[in-house]
């Protein structure tokens, strides 16, 4: 397989003692109090051991914020998924927030479950609130050993876009950021050059890049995963005042002076416009950027400002390179711009070899987006549950596949409601994404779905599996339909045992072919998101138009 499925193997560690309370429980999950009785130092919650003798005002926790500014629920995991401890929030009024929050909490479950890791532990906090931001950490402890996996999410509201914490750096100002960065380390003794790589790697748990929130004392704190920086979690504190982007300091004010979030924003800001061709790298407002003209300058402030700074092919996007002067992609996950991703979809099931396909996903480190049905879910509960453990994206596809569209509004509200009900009951999380039998709907039928708040998804590779039962035939056009369109969305069924014979070759030519199969959320997550009563066919960096694909 290729190495694009592939993460740097977890480094288990032998757990500390002394962690707080606020280390191991509650939404604190992501803060750090009392004092160690090992030999006198004191660890952070990832476990980084802290000298007595640092300033007490370089603190490496994190701000939180009271829950009660933020208007949201909790999705926890059914806990009938043995040693699997996961609540993340949801948020009504930031629905993008919500799916990036689903997106990290399901890459943390399937690395899990890619590394036959049992016991995992996901909680969240709210780390920051104001009138336009909102930012979330999401921390993982995998494995007996606790490998804990920092993740943090900012929310800016005026965009209506989740970012990673690059976006808390100017563009402009990264080269200056990184040898802040590099100079910390090495007065901490770490691995300077390790985190000089980490710094532009995908931020955890995509890959090592850190974790970024701010402490009491209104600092930047870095938290890198095990392995990140060196063989143990570590946190670095730094002054970046001089290097924060317009959204960093609206991001810092709202850590230091957390005030209600209301879902409405000071202004209304455009984070890009879909394409209405093949999208080019260009086009990304998360590519990588030094902050000069062309080179990824519209997203220097997490999709703000520009900066003249010259230099480089205007046409090209700077590639990020270990202490220079190129920031990294404040996408979370992946960028559909500049990576060839496809969704993967599976309707109809769950269905009795629907555990085999699962296996296959876990050997080839791949996601898929599953739509499941309610006569199929009461048929295979246990299985439903599997695949929401295994970090797999799950959406309602009716309780027994009628044409909605010829349906009346009391049964299409059964058909909608009950299978969401199942679902929530089955594995702990409601859907949030809903796709028609046969994809035909109404407006009555998108009044029902985006009152039980689900985006309507649809296809454009059709491999018509259901039809041909050939496993070969599936093959070629799930490969074919990765090859013609951009940022495709697949259709296959697994119940159909042709359709499951063919997983293993999708995967591996995908694989070939440089493709990274991808949840529905994570294929339209940075470009805006999907809202609840709007029907997507593919990406939402392709502009889409019609009634079943207007988006």
């Amino acid at each position: 397989m290729s190495s694009i499925f592939r993460t740097r193997p977890i480094r288990r560690r032998t757990a500390l003692a002394g962690l707080s309370a606020g280390a191991v429980a509650g939404l604190a999950a992501c803060s750090n109090s009392g004092e160690s009785k090992n030999g006198g130092q004191s660890s952070d919650q990832d476990g980084a051991a802290k000298s007595p003798s640092e300033n007490p005002k370089q603190s490496s926790e994190w701000t939180s914020a009271d829950a009660s500014l933020v208007e949201m629920t909790d999705a926890t995991l059914n806990p009938e998924a043995e040693g699997k401890t996961v609540t993340t929030p949801r948020f009504p009024q930031a629905r993008n927030l919500t799916q990036a929050t689903e997106v990290v909490r399901n890459r943390l479950l399937r690395e899990a479950h890619w590394e036959d890791i049992e016991k995992v532990d996901i909680k969240a906090s709210i780390l920051a609130a104001a009138q336009d931001v909102l930012g979330v950490a999401v921390l993982g402890s995998l494995g007996s050993d606790d490998v804990n996996v920092p993740c943090t999410i900012w929310y800016d509201a005026r965009k209506k876009q989740s970012f990673a914490p690059a976006a808390l750096i100017e563009a402009a100002k990264w080269g200056d950021f990184a040898k802040t960065v590099h100079d910390a380390a090495g007065e901490a003794k770490l691995d300077a050059n390790a985190v000089d790589q980490a710094l532009i790697e995908k931020s955890a748990p995509y890959g090592n890049g850190p974790a970024m929130a701010f402490s009491p004392e209104g600092k930047l704190v870095l938290a890198f995963r095990a392995g990140a920086a060196g063989d143990e979690p570590a946190r670095l504190v730094v002054d970046a005042e001089a290097f924060l982007s317009d959204f960093g300091k609206l991001a810092k004010d709202a850590s230091a002076n957390p005030a209600q979030f209301t879902g409405e924003p000071s202004e209304e800001l455009e984070h890009f416009t879909p394409a209405s061709h093949a999208a080019e790298a260009m086009d990304s407002p998360n590519r990588p950027s030094d902050g000069s003209e062309g080179s990824g300058a519209a997203a220097s402030d997490g999709g703000g400002s520009d900066a003249s700074q010259g230099g480089g092919d205007p046409t090209q996007v700077p590639e990020p390179t270990e202490g220079g002067a190129v920031r990294p992609s404040t996408a979370i996950g992946y960028d559909v711009f500049l990576e060839r991703c496809i969704a993967l979809t599976y309707d109809d099931g769950p269905g009795a070899r629907t555990p085999e396909l699962l296996e296959t996903y876990k050997n080839a480190k791949a996601a898929a987006t599953f739509f499941e049905m309610g006569n199929s879910v009461q048929e295979h509960r246990k299985t439903s549950l599997m695949v929401a453990a295994a970090g797999q994206e799950i959406g309602n596809h009716s309780m027994t596949h009628p044409d909605l569209k010829r349906k009346s509004r009391e049964r299409v509200e059964k058909e909608v409601n009950k299978n969401s009900d199942l679902l929530a009951e089955a594995t702990g999380f409601e859907p949030l994404l809903f796709r028609p039998p046969y994809g035909s709907h109404n407006e009555t039928a998108d009044e029902i779905i985006a009152a039980r708040g689900m985006a309507i998804v649809q296809w454009n590779v059709d491999t018509l599996d259901w039809k041909t039962k050939d496993t070969a035939k599936t093959i070629e056009t799930t490969v074919e339909g990765a090859e013609k369109y951009t940022e495709p969305i697949a259709l296959m069924h697994d119940i159909h045992d042709a359709t499951i014979d063919a997983a293993e070759q999708i995967l591996s030519q995908l694989a070939d072919g440089g493709y990274i199969p991808v949840t529905v959320s994570e294929l339209t997550l940075n470009t805006g998101g999907v809202e609840a009563g709007h029907a997507y066919c593919t990406g939402t960096g392709i502009e889409q138009s019609g009634f079943n694909c207007k988006g």
